[in-house]
């Protein structure tokens, strides 16, 4: 059974990278969760297909609740329900166990932001001019400029940035593609970083690394999700700001503040690379009926 049950998990993980259907964050998050839930039909002694009935996933349900949060395990459940139906589609199951299963309710909270007044703390610019200094400083305006999610501003690469029209090329979830305008604040900071790694390859001697990758490390590396989401979290820390501030805040404080001063809904949703407009609505504090009576004003951050 367990090779059974990996072997689909395999199959549907690789048909999903093939069809581009979730980002690579996504699909690890996928791949953790059902090989988690692989773990426990093992612990459970569960060897036949079609022994995988409601019963047991609620029970597998119930030991995820009492380790993670509710919108973790809507994911997990979402997986599931994906995997199976994948399955079912192959002639591998002969019904969805999951199909009724549901996933625990969620508080509707909104993600913590920042204040136009706290987002110029934290964008102080630094006294030290080391490159790497400099880095950090490009990817706090990039993240405040652009509203990039963390993997898109880690898979960053330089001929996706035109200083010449202050656009920059972001490819998103599912190999969507969306231009996304830069301020004059966040030009200056990547030139600056541009010159400073420059030098810094050259005295390191970084011969053979891909010269595209715009955020590198001390190796010349492209910088990883964790490093960058740890870089942040010592800047908002040395800002004296909330630690619950996350490269996702910085995204909804971008969506937010644009709304704030003005900014079509739609516009807004194109610049964050939504589907769904309701999706970017729930980055907002304001009503879609309040909308037309904002004054329309430039982003606070030119």
């Amino acid at each position: 059974m367990a090779k059974q049950v990996a072997q689909i998990i395999q199959d549907y993980l690789e048909q999903a990278a093939l069809e581009r259907r979730y980002s690579e964050h996504s699909l690890r998050a996928y791949r953790h969760d059902l090989k988690e839930f692989q773990d426990y039909l093992a612990e459970q002694g569960v060897r036949d297909p079609e022994a995988i009935d409601a019963l047991l996933l609620r029970g597998f349900l119930s030991s995820l609740l009492k380790k993670n949060r509710k919108a973790t395990v809507g994911r997990k459940v979402a997986a599931l329900r994906a995997c199976f139906n994948f399955a079912l589609r192959k002639g591998w199951l002969s019904e969805n166990p999951a199909a009724l299963l549901r996933a625990p309710k969620l508080e509707k909270q909104l993600p913590p932001f920042l204040s136009e007044g706290e987002a110029d703390r934290l964008l102080i610019k630094p006294l030290d001019e080391t490159w790497l200094i400099k880095r950090d400083q490009a990817i706090f305006e990039l993240f405040y400029a652009t509203g990039m999610r963390l993997s898109e501003l880690a898979g960053l690469n330089w001929p996706n940035i035109d200083f010449s029209i202050r656009m920059v090329r972001v490819l998103g979830k599912g190999g969507r593609e969306r231009i996304v305008p830069l301020g004059r604040v966040a030009v200056k900071a990547l030139r600056e970083y541009q010159v400073a790694v420059e030098s810094a390859g050259r005295t390191s001697g970084w011969k053979g690394k891909d010269p595209r990758i715009v955020f590198l490390n001390r190796s010349g590396e492209r910088l990883t999700d964790r490093t960058i989401a740890r870089r942040l979290k010592k800047r908002v820390l040395e800002a004296g700001l909330s630690p619950t501030i996350s490269p996702h805040a910085l995204r909804h404080s971008f969506a937010t503040h644009l709304l704030n001063a003005g900014a079509d809904l739609r516009v807004v949703q194109e610049l964050l690379g939504h589907r769904s407009l309701s999706t970017t609505q729930k980055y907002t504090h304001i009503s879609l009926g309040q909308l037309p009576e904002v004054s329309r004003r430039s982003f606070p951050r030119p």
